[in-house]
């Protein structure tokens, strides 16, 4: 049994459990990749995610339900964002400013300054979470999804030492 590595409170004040990804978690978290990303990581791809040394990668959960995940990797002082993914079916109703905040917070405890990610440039609605939260846009990786071959865009947030209201 995994062991729980945090609680944050969600809309409507659900309690959400925060693990770090174990194999248990696997299965569950590679049946929400397949249903969301037409190009999805396979297994294999999460395991070394697990003993990550140079990261972290969360599992949100409500009750014994997988709500959404989300990596990221440390560099000195930047953070980039390996995976980031709501529940299709709880998606737009506020979990993904709730699971970002948690990565900001979690990403300044570890002295990064910035965090960078890279987004479809078709995925609208991911985009504008990204943007409502404060990261802009500085550049384009053409052909990066290689199934797809869609553009990501690349895009950064600079952390401030002060907790950013407008953000939270």
């Amino acid at each position: 049994m995994a062991e729980l590595y945090d609680i944050i409170i969600g809309p409507e004040n659900i309690e959400i459990k925060v693990y770090l990804l174990e194999e248990e978690h696997i299965d569950r978290v590679y049946a929400m990749e397949v249903e969301s990303y037409p190009d999805a990581w396979s297994r294999e791809l999460f395991l070394p995610e697990i003993n990550n040394r140079a990261g972290k990668f969360f599992v949100f959960f409500i009750e014994e339900n997988l709500i959404g995940y989300s990596g990221y990797w440390l560099g000195g002082d930047e953070a980039h964002i390996t995976k980031f993914t709501v529940a299709p079916p709880l998606r737009q109703r506020g979990l993904g400013t709730l699971f970002m905040n948690y990565l900001f917070e979690q990403v300044k405890k570890e002295g990064a300054k910035k965090i960078l990610l890279e987004v479809r440039e078709n995925n609208l609605p991911a985009r504008c979470l990204y943007e409502k939260m404060g990261f802009q846009t500085i550049g384009t990786r053409i052909g990066y999804y290689v199934r797809t071959r869609e553009n990501a865009v690349v895009m950064v947030r600079y952390l401030n030492d002060d907790i950013d209201e407008e953000h939270i």
